[in-house]
């Protein structure tokens, strides 16, 4: 019986690791992670040498286990869980969640080295010397984050967030070095309010916040081009919302456990269906797409489906070209955009003969000799101020 006593605990412990290692065999790899957003690790059956002594080999099987673990979203959305009931500021050392509001607040980011904005600065001044060469105007604007104007409820011990520290510290940058920029929220910042232009639980603005951004754009736009086109005003009548739940960037990362009211909403004119000729890259590649299957997808879905931003509005595409038929502008403009040009890239587009989209995430090609190709009358570069490369993250 002592024997047996002895012996129970260690057979029990490798049983165990028995069962799970089986389990995990037989536990289909997922690619991706649907929640975090990021490709998960896969099995590496064959490692080379060098990989196996340098110690790679070894990281690289560990971060597989971690991530092809059996039922990993259950475990970690408990582990969400289990932070929040023991009173963590920061869950996943990520953000931090007023349970009464719903709003997820980012972590403060930390002040950004001399040497990291002045390489932006740097990427930019030589983007707009290059356009230059071929007489091509070139505007950097910055738009407005919800990680960096979204800071309460935020707990009154922490640091304060430097994100609007580095954003104008890299506007004097790119100025000294003579590149034409725009602070967008200076040109929106006298109607401007967090609780309505940012999604509670995604890092993106909101319709109405997007609104707003795109009518400044046009503005500034307007004494670039020397035109004088009027911004689509915004009419609240107009305004339709999405019975869907949403599922917010950040509310995945926390694995959908924070509770809230956030809508996907629209405000487009009625004749954007029919309005443009729509390419996925170029105009010569002739592959058109119809505008339901670019631009709200999420409005053919069922009611029940949780949505993500990219349904509602659009994917990234690596290029987009949209020929407009009703212009103001008979002007062909390129903008490179990360994903917050996404919900109002049609309202842009419908105020110029030709709009090509270039997001330099997806896009395999020299991006100065491209544009150059491209014989655009104006070049945009618009990200939201937390991107601080030229290839956005």
């Amino acid at each position: 019986m002592r024997k047996i006593q002895m012996y129970l605990l260690p057979i029990t412990f490798f049983c165990i690791i028995f069962a799970g290692f089986v389990v995990h065999v037989l536990t289909v790899d997922r690619p991706q992670s649907e929640m975090e957003n990021r490709p998960l690790e896969s099995a590496n059956l064959s490692p080379s040498p060098q990989e196996i002594f340098s110690g790679a080999w070894s990281k690289q099987v560990e971060t597989y286990i971690s991530d092809q673990f059996p039922a990993r979203d259950t475990w970690m959305r408990n582990y969400v869980y289990f932070q929040r009931a023991m009173g963590k500021t920061y869950l996943n050392d990520k953000y931090a969640v007023d349970d009464k509001s719903g709003w997820i607040i980012s972590k403060p980011a930390e002040a950004k080295s001399d040497k990291e904005l002045a390489s932006f600065a740097s990427d930019l001044q030589k983007l707009s010397e290059g356009l230059a060469e071929k007489n091509i105007p070139f505007t950097f604007y910055s738009l407005p984050a919800k990680a960096t104007y979204s800071r309460e409820p935020n707990p009154s011990y922490m640091p304060d967030d430097a994100g609007i520290v580095n954003n104008v510290r890299l506007h004097e940058l790119i100025t000294a070095a003579g590149v034409d920029n725009v602070r967008l929220f200076d040109e929106m910042k006298n109607d401007f309010s967090v609780e309505r232009n940012f999604f509670k639980t995604d890092h993106h603005w909101t319709i109405r916040g997007a609104f707003s951004g795109y009518q400044a754009l046009i503005k500034t736009m307007n004494a670039r081009l020397g035109e004088s086109i009027e911004p689509i005003s915004y009419e609240e009548a107009n305004t339709y919302c999405l019975q869907n739940k949403f599922a917010g960037s950040w509310n995945k990362i926390l694995y959908m456990t924070v509770n809230n009211h956030d809508q996907i909403c629209y405000n487009e004119p009625v004749s954007f269906p029919t309005q443009f000729t729509i390419y996925d890259g170029t105009i010569e590649g002739g592959v058109t797409a119809p505008y339901d299957a670019v631009y709200g997808r999420a409005k053919k879905m069922s009611p029940d489906t949780v949505v993500t931003y990219a349904d509602a509005y659009s994917r990234d595409f690596a290029e987009l070209t949209i020929v407009n038929n009703h212009y103001d502008s008979d002007n062909h403009v390129v903008v490179i955009k990360d994903s917050y040009f996404n919900s109002i890239q049609f309202h842009v587009a419908s105020h110029f003969k030709k709009l090509t989209i270039l997001d330099l995430r997806y896009l395999d090609k020299d991006v100065i000799s491209y544009l150059q190709s491209l014989h655009p009358d104006y070049v945009v570069l618009a990200y939201n101020d937390r991107n601080l490369k030229l290839m956005p993250e």
